[in-house]
């Protein structure tokens, strides 16, 4: 196709010489001979050359000579330094720098660890009070024993008691696979998915394991309420969120 002046139009027409001088870009670049030698030979010897040498030739001609090609791909490489997270939007996701330290790390840091100092019994009672009003509020201050002829009023207490915090609540210690825990008393100031950590009267810190052991639970209104420790091996966090299912009880 070409217009009344006599020059060619298209897509892929080559630019004329006023086009040439308004753009003011390099057109013709020379070519290191070493580049080009190299590039052209890693094109013959990519394209199978069993079809054909002109193929290799001709993929040379129309794909390479002459165009500026990436050879490295920059969203590769991008999601390399990323390690490849793609949010949903498509785009790569940032990974925040850790401002947290580990599990092994607070373990050495000793932060769960109560001090010497503050192992004392008088300490923690306001800890008990805080705890004796927020299971009142959870359970109410009815008995659980004249609760019980109503069945389904009492399934919901002791529902709603398993999946209580225990921090600061009065328990002890009523029979034990190892005779040495039988009579622990006090107040739980540590509760972790498999022992309790009870501060007792004379300002002993005893880490008692749930597992084999059958506690006594004090509760505001002077309910006491037995709890069988292999069955209670989870996390705080965990009973919260759990949906327990009614089994026998197996003793020790």
């Amino acid at each position: 196709m070409s217009t009344p002046d006599g020059l060619e139009t298209g897509f892929y027409t080559p630019l004329n010489e006023q086009a040439k001088a308004r753009s003011g870009a390099p057109m013709d670049v020379p070519m290191n001979p070493t580049t080009r030698e190299f590039t052209e030979g890693f094109i013959n010897r990519t394209v199978d050359t069993k079809v054909s040498d002109v193929r290799a030739q001709a993929a040379y001609k129309d794909r390479v000579e002459g165009r500026m090609v990436l050879l490295t791909n920059p969203f590769k490489d991008k999601q390399s330094k990323t390690n490849g997270r793609v949010g949903s939007d498509g785009k790569l996701a940032k990974r925040p720098n850790r401002k947290t330290i580990t599990s092994k790390e607070k373990r050495a840091l000793k932060v769960y660890d109560i001090p010497k100092d503050a192992q004392r019994y008088e300490l923690f009672l306001p800890l008990h009070r805080l705890w004796s009003q927020y299971i009142s509020s959870l359970i109410g201050d009815r008995p659980i024993a004249s609760a019980a002829k109503d069945r389904k009023q009492s399934q919901n207490v002791l529902s709603r008691l398993i999946k209580a915090d225990m921090h600061g609540a009065m328990i002890s210690v009523d029979r034990a696979k190892c005779p040495n825990y039988v009579g622990i008393k006090g107040i739980v100031a540590q509760e972790t998915k498999n022992v309790f950590r009870i501060i007792a009267e004379d300002d002993r810190l005893v880490t008692v394991p749930k597992a084999h052991n059958v506690f006594t639970l004090e509760l505001p209104s002077g309910t006491e309420c037995q709890i069988y420790g292999s069955q209670f091996v989870y996390r705080a966090s965990e009973r919260a969120t759990r949906k327990f299912k009614p089994r026998p009880t197996v003793d020790l």
